[in-house]
C-alpha cells in the first residue's frame, strides 16, 4: 500500500499541469507581484524595476523547483491516501481540473496582492510586542 501511495504521489507531481503551476509560480511576473506586494505602500518602483525585479527572482527561484517537487511528493505521502492521490490525479487530467489548476496561481496571486496592505499593517503592529517577547530572558 504504501508503494501504491508512493507511486501515486510521484505520478501526481509530475502531472504536466502541477508542473506548470511550479513554473508559473517562478515567472517573472509571478515573482515580481510577489515582491512588489511586499513592499512598503511608499516605495514606487518603475515598470522596468518591476521587470528586471522579476527577471532576477524568477532565474534564481526556478532553482529551487526540485526541492519543491521533493517536497510536495513528500508532503503529498504524509497528507493523502492511494484514493485521495488517485481522485487528484484523475480530477487534474480531467479539461475542468487542468482549467482550474492553470487559474489557481494568478487567483491566489491576485487575493495575496489585495492582501498584502493589510499583512504589512498588522506586521507592522505586532513587530514591537514579538522584539519584546524575543527579548525576553528564558
Amino acid at each position: 500500500m504504501a508503494s501504491d501511495v508512493e507511486s501515486l504521489a510521484r505520478e501526481y507531481v509530475a502531472m504536466p499541469q502541477v508542473q506548470q503551476m511550479m513554473e508559473d509560480m517562478f515567472s517573472p511576473s509571478s515573482m515580481a507581484a510577489q515582491m512588489t506586494a511586499a513592499l512598503p505602500a511608499h516605495v514606487q518602483l518603475t515598470d522596468e524595476q518591476v521587470q528586471k525585479i522579476g527577471t532576477i527572482m524568477s532565474k534564481n527561484m526556478i532553482e529551487l523547483k526540485p526541492k519543491l517537487e521533493e517536497i510536495m511528493y513528500r508532503s503529498s505521502i504524509a497528507t493523502f491516501d492511494a484514493e485521495e492521490l488517485r481522485a487528484l490525479i484523475d480530477f487534474y487530467s480531467s479539461e475542468t481540473g487542468a482549467s482550474v489548476m492553470a487559474k489557481m496561481q494568478p487567483f491566489m496571486q491576485t487575493t495575496m496582492t489585495e492582501l498584502a496592505p493589510e499583512i504589512q499593517s498588522v506586521q507592522q503592529k505586532i513587530v514591537p510586542e514579538i522584539a519584546k517577547i524575543l527579548q525576553e530572558k528564558n
